[in-house]
């Protein structure tokens, strides 16, 4: 007598299929998870979504684009060749979603003009929220709000559905730092108080590599800083031997907060 083992592979005698919902909104990701037994990697599993997609995963994932009711059959086979299959009509129901987009006005925001009109370009919606980089919210269809900080700013909005479905766009928004700096032509720096030292004055946030150097009409150098907010005294260095009344060529330079090159060349006078 001869035994031998006999590997038996039916095929189940039912099929289970659990969606992870029966009902979203599109597009829907929908988890079938196949709950038959016996069954393995090695069966093989035909899926049709009834969106005209097909499937071969044991449980897969699904993606319906469009709002509608879908039959969902599976075929199952086992490594032997049984096969058993069926088909669960109207299993899912995508409910139609809104279009959730925006505008704002004026198209370029500054450190300066950091206040937007925000308009809802959105469709089938019947409320909003809208996100302001995690800084404050709203709920108008149509809000104005004014941008604290400069750079890339998110702005999202979620729109939603009479049908409870929700859409969401997020746009980055370049509020765009400026640097304003403008130099005197003259200084008096007379001990009565005003107008006693030569400087630079401005909007100065994010500049860098600030350098201020003046000179006498010999060429040589009787002032620097790197600091924009120190002035010349009139004084060689601010500590040596007063300068004369005249006229004192000067050169600022520094770089802004985007990497821009700044120049600034002119004369000092200075009047006692």
């Amino acid at each position: 007598m001869v035994t031998k083992d006999v590997a038996w592979q039916p095929a189940p005698q039912t099929i289970i299929v659990q969606p992870n919902t029966f009902l979203g909104c599109e597009p829907a990701d929908i988890t079938f998870t196949n709950l038959s037994n016996p069954i393995d990697d090695s069966y093989t599993f035909n899926w049709s979504f009834g969106d005209g997609s097909t499937g071969e995963a044991l449980s897969p994932v699904h993606t319906y684009a469009q709002s509608g009711v879908y039959d969902v059959s599976l075929e199952i086979i086992s490594p032997i060749g049984c096969q058993v299959e069926d088909t669960f009509e109207s299993l899912i129901r995508v409910e139609p979603g809104p279009t959730s987009d925006f505008d704002f006005s004026p198209s370029e925001l500054t450190a300066f003009y950091n206040t937007a009109t925000f308009i809802n370009r959105s469709q089938n919606e019947i409320s909003w929220f809208w996100d302001f980089d995690r800084e404050s919210f709203s709920t108008q269809e149509n809000p104005v709000y004014t941008f604290r900080d400069t750079g890339l700013q998110e702005v999202k909005l979620i729109v939603t559905r009479d049908n409870g479905c929700q859409d969401t766009i997020a746009k980055f928004i370049d509020v765009i730092p400026e640097v304003i700096f403008h130099m005197p032509n003259a200084f008096t720096p007379n001990n009565d108080g005003s107008n006693e030292e030569f400087f630079g004055k401005g909007i100065l946030d994010g500049m860098s590599d600030f350098q201020f150097s003046i000179w006498n009409r010999w060429g040589e150098q009787i002032f620097f800083t790197n600091d924009p907010n120190e002035g010349w005294n009139g004084r060689k260095n601010n500590s040596g031997e007063s300068a004369p009344v005249g006229s004192y060529p000067y050169l600022v330079t520094f770089t802004g907060p985007r990497g821009e090159s700044y120049k600034f060349k002119g004369s000092a006078n200075l009047i006692r």
